[in-house]
């Protein structure tokens, strides 16, 4: 019968692989149908273990029960009648007497159980409603917020918190909790947990005679079963699920709450690190690799955009271009990771002399721009001067020297300059142009094109 079960499981997963990797990528992405092949299967195969856990149960007690029961030979006693009309009674046993046999009702096994009961176990209807949002590729907020109105369907009588990394990965903070009871604090360091240095579920079984799990920040509610899983993908620890319940219901133990925990914290984890590789590939498409700054290609995208809203709203926009001075110097004397390094310096420093609102990039090669919606000819022409002076001041420690350059520096103002974004952008270049070819250290304003510096 299991191979029977086997081959229902295998049938049913191939069908799901095929139907999503057959839905167009315009409705699924390639990301979202790999999660759902994975949670498709741990579905599967988690109502396939419960079914021929259940088999072989049945199957084990049945096996015991024939090899118990013995060819029994009925002795019918020869008694007197007196005896046996006190026996009948209830006055005196009858020697010899034998038990009613039991029926054959009773000793019957009871069947396998059917896709019914699984359900009645494993919720799948919220299950399922859970995974939608995440074959939905939903914003996080509401997976998270799915997650945490599944788990304790999932999990009855149960308490649980969810673990998530911040800005640092320092330590874990809670994301959400539920149940009657704390089982642990807001906040998590990661050595407090032996799951994250096994990288697998954890369980602290309270009920033994020595807990040796080593979860240490389960001090709230040290009772009963408690399981600590990582929240992990693509070789990457995002967090951490702890679920503690102070008795398991009947009919269900360790294991199988264990691969309850295993479903979910992987499913889970699939999906955290789709969303983290979403978020890197849209961070690799707009960043220059080297300084962190904007890319070109996302320049001229919000260059046009600020000019689409300034043309509407009749507001100024300044863009300021800006050239090391000692950039040859440096490829020359010390090699291109000098002039590299020195780019790095610039990049990271330059967003600290510019208001909030304005865009950073690497333009080209050795040339930096700054786009500054709603500056006029006075803001935008202070701000590269702040910036002019604050990176000339710098001295960066290299090797056994120090690094330094100032900067030629070019602005252009619309509407004073240009009209368009291809005339703002030419401007403030040919004005960078201008003061490197003047010495450099300077700012060039667009008008000193037309007479010379």
């Amino acid at each position: 019968m299991s191979v029977l079960y086997y081959l229902v499981w295998l049938v049913a997963f191939v069908a799901g692989v095929v139907l999503s990797f057959a839905a167009p990528e315009s409705a699924l992405s390639v990301g979202v149908k790999f999660i759902f092949v994975g949670v498709w299967g741990a579905v599967l195969g988690f109502i396939f273990f419960i079914v021929a856990k259940r088999a072989v149960q049945d199957s084990e007690a049945g096996e015991a029960d024939t090899s118990d029961s013995r060819p029994v030979t009925e002795l019918v006693p020869v008694v007197p009648s007196d005896v046996a009309e006190g026996a009948e009674q209830g006055d005196v046993p009858a020697e010899g007497a034998v038990p009613e046999a039991q029926s054959e009702e009773s000793a019957l096994p009871e069947a396998a159980p059917t896709l019914e009961s699984a359900r009645e176990i494993f919720p799948l209807s919220d299950w399922d409603d859970f995974c939608k949002e995440i074959l939905r590729n939903r914003p996080f907020s509401e997976v998270v917020g799915a997650l945490e109105k599944v788990l304790p369907k999932l999990f009855p009588g149960a308490a649980g918190v969810l673990y998530m990394y911040g800005d640092a990965q320092s330590e874990m903070h809670k994301v959400f909790s539920f149940g009657d009871y704390v089982i642990s604090g807001d906040t998590m360091m990661p050595a407090e947990c032996a799951s994250f240095n096994l990288g697998s579920i954890v369980v602290n079984d309270y009920n033994a005679d020595k807990v040796t799990a080593g979860c240490t920040h389960l001090h709230y509610h040290s009772q009963g079963v408690a399981f600590c899983a990582p929240i992990e993908g693509l070789e990457e620890h995002f967090g951490t699920l702890c679920i503690q319940v102070d008795k398991l219901p009947d009919g269900e133990d360790i294991d199988f709450w264990k691969a309850k925990v295993s479903i979910v914290s992987a499913t889970f984890g699939l999906y955290v690190a789709n969303q983290n590789l979403n978020i890197r590939f849209q961070q690799h498409s707009i960043r220059d690799n080297l300084t962190g700054l904007f890319n070109k290609r996302y320049m001229e995208e919000s260059l046009r955009r600020e000019i689409f809203s300034a043309s509407r709203h009749k507001t100024p926009i300044g863009i300021i271009m800006l050239y090391p001075d000692e950039i040859p110097q440096l490829q020359e004397k010390r090699g291109r990771h000098a002039v590299e390094q020195m780019l790095w310096e610039v990049g990271q420093r330059l967003p600290g002399y510019i208001r909030n609102e304005d865009i950073p990039c690497r333009y080209n090669g050795d040339v930096f721009c700054v786009i500054l919606p709603g500056a006029d000819y006075k803001i935008t022409k202070d701000r590269a001067e702040k910036i002019r002076h604050e990176i000339s001041e710098l001295q960066v420690a290299y090797g056994d020297g120090i690094l330094k350059t100032s900067l030629s520096i070019g602005v252009s103002v619309m509407p004073i300059h240009a009209v368009d974004a291809k005339t703002l952008i030419a401007t403030a270049e040919a004005s960078m142009q201008l003061a490197s070819a003047n010495g450099g250290n300077r700012v060039v304003m667009a008008e000193a094109l037309n007479k010379g510096l």
